[in-house]
């Protein structure tokens, strides 16, 4: 079963410098994708409500996704949100909180220079227009190599820094990278979390809202047979 949760990263075209280019979604293909979801009959929600339905429903809506990007990168404003507003569809971004307002190469692929960040001034704006943000640790170190207190570190100071901009609370969260263990699962859901995401695909018969996973779209899937197919288990 396909994953009602959209991974995605950068909205834009990569550089002539970009070696590893595939979390570049070309904004026309992330547009083109978008109108194929909801000619197809989909609607769409934040990760928190999509997390919140589980919890009373034990499953989650059917014809729903979920948008969810990776990193707070500057693009998510300027490129998707017109995007998504033009298709009134709901997104979860994940913040690298100790990158707020920088420019900087912490969480681009190697070989990619330094990528501006959004800032805490874009975060309030897109929260206030209906953006979710949630948490994608304090300085993105995988929770899997670190010890117990720097794990709680990770999260306690990327959810307050959130809920301090946003004035919402942050229920959401993504592990860097996608690498967790029990330690992490454990602190995660300790810290106040609802749910919490992976990029590990497994089968969707034994639903883990500590270790969800999610449909990542690629630049490659800027061709639609590629999107649509990618897609075509969603229900």
């Amino acid at each position: 079963m396909t994953s009602p949760f959209l991974l995605y990263h950068k909205i834009d075209l990569p550089t002539a410098d970009v070696k590893v280019r595939g979390a570049f979604t070309p904004p026309k293909a992330f547009a083109r994708q978008l109108e194929t979801l909801i000619k197809r009959g989909f609607t769409f929600a934040t990760a928190g409500e999509m997390a919140a339905y589980f919890l009373e429903n034990g499953e989650f809506p059917k014809r729903t996704v979920a948008i969810t990007f990776d990193d707070g990168w500057k693009d998510n404003l300027t490129n998707a949100l017109p995007i998504l507003q033009k298709f009134g569809a709901k997104a979860t971004i994940f913040l690298v909180t100790s990158c707020l307002g920088k420019t900087t190469d912490l969480v681009t692929a190697e070989g990619e220079g330094p990528r501006e960040h959004l800032s805490a001034a874009d975060v309030q704006k897109m929260s206030s227009e209906g953006v979710e943000f949630g948490s994608h640790t304090h300085t993105h170190h995988h929770l899997d190599k670190l010890e117990s207190a720097e794990i709680h570190t990770e999260l306690r100071i990327s959810k307050q820094l959130i809920e301090d901009i946003t004035q919402r609370p942050c229920t959401t969260f993504a592990y860097p990278a996608g690498f967790f263990n029990d330690s992490a699962k454990e602190a995660v859901e300790a810290a106040g979390f609802q749910i919490a995401f992976t990029t590990v695909y497994s089968g969707a018969s034994d639903l883990d809202r500590f270790a969800i996973n999610r449909t990542e779209i690629l630049r490659h899937d800027r061709f639609m047979f590629r999107f649509k197919r990618k897609v075509a288990g969603l229900s």
